[in-house]
Formats: C-alpha cells, sequence, structure tokens
C-alpha cells in the first residue's frame, strides 16, 4: 500500500503545479466558476425548500408519499451513477495509457484497481455532493432539522448511497468483461442494456407513481400516517427505499429506525465495497488483457469491413461537409462507450415514453394534475438535457491532439463547428418532437378508462384547455432542445480539451459541470414561468372555468425569445473560442 499512497501524493503534486502556473485568464474563468457553483448551490436550497414547502402545504400530499417520490427519484440518480461509474471505468481501467504504464510497474493489480477506482468516484462526484449538501439544507430547513441532521445525511447516508452505486458499477463491468472472453460481445452488450432496462421497467411496474398517489389520497386529510402496507416488498430492498426511509423516520422523530437503516446502509456499502476488492484481485489483471483482444477485434472490424457511409463512397453534399459528416459518423461507432451508453439511454428513454405515453391519471385536484403535467414535461427536457451534455459537449474536444490537422485543413473552423451542430440539433430536434407528442397522448385523445366498482368502460374527451396546453408543450419543447444542444455545444467549444479522450470524462469536466448547472438554471426558470398557465388551464378543465389564452401566449412568447438569445451568445462564444492559438 505504500506505492499506492506514492503514487496518489504524486498525482496531487502534479495537479497543485499545474494549477499555479495558470495565466490570467484561466483564474478569472475559475472565479467564473466559483460563482456560478456558488449561485447554484444558493438556487438548489431555496428551490428544495420551495418544492418541498409548495408540495406539503399546497398540493397537500402528505409526508409518505412526499417521501415515496423523493425515492424514486433517489432510484433515477441511484442508476444514473452507477451506470455512468460503469462507462467510465471501463474506459479508465481498460483503455487508459496510466493502467498500461502502472502494470508494468511495480504495483500490485489490486493497487492500481483501487487508484483508478477512487479517481472516477471522486473526479465524478464533487458536484454532485454540493448540489446534494444544498438540496438537504434547503429539506432540512423546512422542517428545522439540528446541525447533526446535515452530518448524517450527507456522511452517513449520501456518500454511501452514492459509493454503493459506483462499487456494484465496477462489479457489473468486471463480470461483464470476465464473461466478455466466452461469450459474443454483441449478445453481452445486448444483455447488459435489456438487464438495466428490465430493471428500470419494473421497478416503476410495480411501484405505480399514479397508483401510490390514488391510494393514498383515500385516506384524505390523513395523508401523514405512514402507509408501509402500500409498499412493494421487492422495494424494501433497495437503497433508495432505505434513505426515504431514513428522511421520513427522521421527521417523525423514530431515531430507532433511522439508525438501523442507516447501519444497513453503510453496512451494505462496506461489504459490496470489500466484495468488489475481491472480485477485482482475482481477475482485474485477466479481464485486462481479455479487453486487449476486444480492442484488436473492434479495430479490425471496422478498418477492414466496407460499409455504407465510406469515404470512398460519394453523396449530393459538398466535399467539405461530407467528409466532417462522416468523421463524425466514424469517430462515435469506433469508441464503444459511446455506443454503448448511447444504446442504453436511448433504451431507458423507450421505456419512460411507453409509460407516461398510456398515464392514466384520475385526480381531482388541478393543483396535484398540473405538478404531475410538469414533472413530465420537465423530465423530458432533463433527459433531452442529459443527452446533450454527454454527446454534444465533448464534440469538439474529441478532435483531440489531430484538432492541427484541421486548422490547417482548406475548411473555415466555422464550417466544422456547424456541420457538427448540425448533426447534434437534427438528432435533439426530431427525438425532442417525438418525446413531446408521445407524453402528451393522455391529454391530446379520447381515453377509455374503466369504473373501479362496476367496471363499465367511460370515453374521456380531453378539456380544450389541457388540449390547448399539450400543442403548447409539443411546440415549446423543440425550442427548448434546441437551446440546450447550443448550450452545451457552444460551451464545449470553449471550454474545450484536446488533451483528453475519454468523451465520459470531457463530460464531466469542470467545464461540462459548470455547463449543467446552467442548464438546469434555464430549466428552473422555464418550470417557473410554465407554472402558472398550466395550473390555470387545469383549474379550467377541474373547475369547468372559462379559458383565457392570453397568459400562455405571453409565457410561451417569451420563453422563445429568451431560447434563441441564450442560443445565439452561447454560439458567438463558441464560434470565437475555435480561433484561440491552440
Amino acid at each position: 500500500m505504500t506505492t499506492f499512497f506514492h503514487i496518489l501524493w504524486f498525482k496531487n503534486l502534479m495537479f497543485w503545479k499545474i494549477s499555479l502556473k495558470q495565466d490570467f485568464g484561466t483564474v478569472i474563468r475559475n472565479i467564473g466558476s466559483f460563482i456560478v457553483f456558488g449561485s447554484f448551490a444558493v438556487g438548489a436550497f431555496y428551490f428544495s425548500n420551495f418544492v418541498t414547502a409548495y408540495l406539503l402545504e399546497n398540493v397537500r400530499i402528505g409526508l409518505f408519499l412526499f417521501h415515496r417520490f423523493v425515492g424514486m427519484l433517489l432510484f433515477v440518480f441511484f442508476i444514473t451513477i452507477n451506470l455512468g461509474n460503469m462507462v467510465v471505468s471501463f474506459s479508465t481501467l481498460y483503455r487508459s495509457p496510466e493502467v498500461h504504464f502502472l502494470l508494468s510497474s511495480p504495483v500490485s493489480y489490486l493497487d492500481i484497481f483501487t487508484i483508478k477506482f477512487l479517481d472516477n468516484f471522486f473526479y465524478s462526484s464533487g458536484t454532485l455532493f454540493m448540489v446534494g449538501f444544498a438540496v438537504l439544507l434547503g429539506y432540512g430547513v423546512y422542517f428545522n432539522h439540528p446541525w447533526h441532521f446535515y452530518l448524517l445525511m450527507m456522511f452517513g447516508v449520501l456518500v454511501p448511497f452514492m459509493f454503493l452505486a459506483g462499487c456494484i458499477a465496477v462489479v457489473v463491468l468486471l463480470l461483464f468483461m470476465k464473461l466478455a472472453a466466452k461469450i459474443n460481445f454483441r449478445i453481452l452488450i445486448a444483455s447488459i442494456v435489456l438487464f438495466y432496462v428490465s430493471q428500470v421497467y419494473i421497478y416503476f411496474k410495480v411501484t405505480s407513481p399514479i397508483n401510490l398517489v390514488q391510494e393514498v389520497m383515500k385516506y384524505y386529510p390523513y395523508v401523514d400516517l405512514y402507509f408501509g402496507s402500500l409498499d412493494p416488498a421487492g422495494a424494501k430492498i433497495l437503497p433508495n427505499f432505505w434513505v426515504s426511509e431514513i428522511l421520513y423516520f427522521y421527521v417523525q422523530k423514530n431515531f430507532g429506525a433511522v439508525t438501523g437503516y442507516t447501519a444497513l446502509l453503510v453496512l451494505s456499502t462496506a461489504g459490496v465495497f470489500v466484495f468488489s476488492l475481491a472480485i477485482a484481485n482475482a481477475s482485474f489483471y485477466s479481464t485486462w488483457i481479455t479487453s486487449l483482444s476486444l480492442k484488436s477485434l473492434t479495430v479490425k472490424r471496422f478498418q477492414f469491413k466496407s460499409s455504407f457511409f465510406t469515404f470512398e463512397k460519394k453523396s449530393l453534399l459538398s466535399p467539405q461537409t461530407e467528409v466532417i459528416l462522416k468523421k463524425e459518423f466514424w469517430q462515435f461507432i469506433r469508441e464503444p462507450s459511446q455506443w454503448v451508453h448511447f444504446i442504453v439511454m436511448m433504451a431507458l428513454l423507450v421505456i419512460f415514453l411507453s409509460s407516461v405515453s398510456t398515464l392514466n391519471i384520475k385526480l381531482e385536484s388541478p393543483e396535484l394534475k398540473a405538478v404531475v403535467y410538469l414533472v413530465v414535461f420537465i423530465f423530458n427536457i432533463f433527459l433531452i438535457n442529459s443527452i446533450a451534455l454527454r454527446f454534444g459537449f465533448p464534440m469538439i474536444s474529441l478532435e483531440g491532439s489531430a484538432y492541427w490537422s484541421v486548422r490547417s485543413a482548406p475548411i473555415s473552423p466555422e464550417r466544422m463547428y456547424w456541420v457538427k451542430f448540425l448533426v447534434l440539433v437534427l438528432f435533439l430536434g426530431l427525438l425532442s418532437l417525438l418525446i413531446a407528442f408521445l407524453s402528451n397522448i393522455p391529454y391530446l385523445f379520447v381515453r377509455r378508462v374503466a369504473a373501479e366498482e362496476s367496471g363499465i368502460l367511460a370515453y374521456i374527451t380531453p378539456h380544450i384547455a389541457v388540449k390547448q396546453l399539450a400543442y403548447f408543450s409539443i411546440i415549446i419543447t423543440p425550442v427548448v432542445a434546441v437551446t440546450l444542444a447550443s448550450l452545451n455545444f457552444g460551451l464545449g467549444s470553449v471550454y474545450s480539451n484536446f488533451v483528453e479522450k475519454n468523451p465520459i470524462r470531457i463530460a464531466s469536466s469542470q467545464g461540462a459541470t459548470m455547463t449543467f448547472l446552467l442548464s438546469v438554471v434555464y430549466l428552473v426558470i422555464l418550470l417557473a414561468a410554465y407554472y402558472f398557465p398550466t395550473l390555470m388551464m387545469f383549474n379550467a378543465e377541474v373547475k369547468n372555468l372559462p379559458v383565457d389564452w392570453t397568459a400562455l401566449r405571453i409565457v410561451f412568447l417569451v420563453i422563445t425569445l429568451s431560447s434563441l438569445c441564450i442560443a445565439g451568445i452561447t454560439h458567438i462564444l463558441g464560434v470565437r473560442s475555435l480561433r484561440r492559438d491552440y
């Protein structure tokens, strides 16, 4: 372990040496980053405090439902961390030149694995800790929790929760690479994707948030009671359920239950970490050898196999545009971490859309209907932003050290910039239209509903106000998607890094984190602006009030104009950054 600490010390020393040599522009940029991070933390605090107060005081969903919704969000959070760590760990453990160097040095395989695993986890988790603390602070201030609540939640709950997700990710990765030597690589990839997709589908099918709301609301106004009998047995073994129980029982001052669930989470995390180290000690080197054969097979496949969209085949596009498009296509295909992550994200998106397109919401409260609608709407936008950040932000940086050849070629940097952006914005624009349409199906078409007691089928026609709201949402979603694509792509050019080869690490860098925070601020403002007309439309539906379209049209116009301004500013910054001296 002495060598292990020497390596960590050497990496930290190099980091500080590089940091001390930063120029004035970099210092200014870091100050700006600090301001953005601090502003976001303050905003996250107030937003968390406001949402908690609104749901409990205005919508009155009750403590049990509120914490179950928190648990569902934590499930999505857990899966996101798990998948992200798996893809990043594949690149850093099996494709990193640093690992190749360390394997030739007198360092044990277990130390190398531990160094790279911890490096991945802390590299990508710093911002999440900050955001998590800000959200917890807003939540805790609402309930007037004491200071030790925050220590418990940050270091006894949130850190073990995130670390558990990372440990499970590397365990699955090691088993996956062990099987890769015996099973066809494509079949293995498909199995992993199918496994995660089925887990998400089964979870939301079993927990069914809409059914849970309907069951709890039968006991209104006694919604603060504990309805543990409504929880499926399978959900109780999941870490997100333990965290939601810790939060709920802390509010109820049942500290025995809080201690029990916290101990269960911490011990489970420690056990899985030890288990991952045991598997790594036995199989890391052999799986690394397997990864070399997989890499050679991949290179041979794409180097010698004739396929469509090759550079030899001509198209109707201009030569400069054609070569950039083909380069982007093959640059994406040749990197497994790119298309594997893309397939997983698309599969999860399909499950989400198949669920929301068949929603049958039987709620009487216009406030609760508005909240459900806005949650689906903003989650759609968040998915689009996640794809833009993951694949759009690194596009300029992926030119790598060969960017000098692009600058010296007979092609303007502006053309390269716009062709790359066109690829991103066309995909996200079409995807956003599809997402918006499918998620608004329950509000656009006649629904067939069976009565609970008699079982007689009834046909429900959407109210004109809700239908118009759905049309506005379908129109405004692509506008927001173009804005987010511009924000991520333009700032990806401003914060370009031609040294880092891993696209996932580029999408987790400081510049990417700043871009993500700015995107979230934009989404919060969008949500705040869209809330009032949404509530008006559902009030008109439930209470049969006359519809006033003025507010909806004004909000639509404001969102569109401000979004176009944001897109324009980021593109100006992005194009100007290409003229820097690299």
